[in-house]
């Protein structure tokens, strides 16, 4: 397999939710490691673990503007990693919410209570303890009716905190333009679920899911699970370089 490294971080975060370095300390690594751009996506606001704040929006979005002109030759921009709350669909931003941030990643975290409390509950519930076939296809499609309802732009770390039909959702994104993510905590798809991913074409992205600023653009996690794969298409992810 070819070596590759990371050319933009669309996944990283910040002490405002449950990281543990700034946003200027992240964008040093970046800037160290020669990427072109990098997403400060911290949690949304229903992660009962480490979410952010309104407040804290407002404070981000003023250290990006501030950052941003200390390192012009890199792009700053402010996301949000969005919560899946039940089998609905529904997640923990609103129509304004939206204006606040230039992009929005979703994905399923444990104990995100939010609107419809007992479908949350027993959305998280089932999630930690019926992940079964019925649960893993009804997940995917609230997945899809997340991104039919809200501008999702990655699904971020499938099958973590439950599985779901990964064929399903890699035909269901790259139908929307949505891209799939290779996360650089855990990487957990099958066999099956890595050739589905290839017939589906779908757009695929790494992220670093970066909690400390030394992992910004780190993919050791991704290139160590694709050593099982070397013939794996690298071209489909869109923020990597092959090196010769």
């Amino acid at each position: 397999m070819k070596i590759f490294k990371m050319t933009a971080d669309y996944h990283t975060h910040t002490y405002h939710s449950d990281g543990h370095n700034s946003v200027r300390d992240n964008v040093i690594v970046a800037v160290e490691k020669g990427l072109t751009t990098i997403g400060i996506t911290d949690h949304g606001f229903n992660h009962r673990l480490g979410g952010i704040t309104h407040a804290d929006v407002a404070e981000l979005r003023a250290e990006i503007t501030a950052v941003q002109k200390e390192f012009p030759q890199i792009k700053i921009l402010l996301g949000i990693e969005a919560n899946l709350l039940n089998l609905n669909g529904d997640i923990d931003l609103t129509a304004e919410d939206l204006k606040l941030f230039d992009y929005v990643i979703l994905g399923i975290h444990y104990f995100t209570f939010g609107k419809g409390v007992k479908g949350s509950f027993i959305f998280n519930m089932r999630n930690l303890l019926w992940n079964t076939k019925k649960h893993r296809q009804r997940v995917t499609e609230s997945y899809i009716k997340a991104m039919d309802n809200f501008p999702i732009k990655v699904i971020v770390h499938p099958n973590y905190a439950t599985g779901c039909d990964v064929a399903m959702l890699a035909n269901a994104c790259k139908e929307r333009g949505v891209l799939l993510e290779f996360n650089g905590k855990r990487v957990e798809y099958s066999a099956d679920d890595v050739q589905a991913l290839i017939d589906s074409e779908v757009g695929l992205i790494m992220g670093s899911d970066a909690h400390y600023s030394y992992n910004v653009g780190n993919v050791e996690v991704q290139r160590e699970f694709l050593k099982n794969y070397p013939n794996f298409p690298l071209e489909r992810f869109c923020n990597i370089k092959c090196e010769d």
